[in-house]
């Protein structure tokens, strides 16, 4: 996937409220950068949009296993 791209993130935080992140970024480093930063996981992820369009939740697990 050619970079950079839009994404938009909603996750739980960790008293259980839907947050949301969206932001462009330049690279996957850059994204993780984003997950660390906001204690994103697996787990806690409601939504992944990448370019105005769904993540599926198998590339997420791939994702996240790497």
């Amino acid at each position: 996937m050619p970079y950079p791209i839009w994404i938009r993130l909603e996750y739980r935080n960790d008293v259980g409220r839907i947050v949301g992140f969206t932001g462009s970024i330049q690279s996957e480093r850059a994204l993780r950068d984003v997950l660390e930063r906001y204690e994103i996981t697996r787990e806690n992820l409601v939504l992944v949009e990448i370019n105005g369009k769904s993540y599926s939740p198998e590339k997420l697990d791939r994702f996240f296993r790497r």
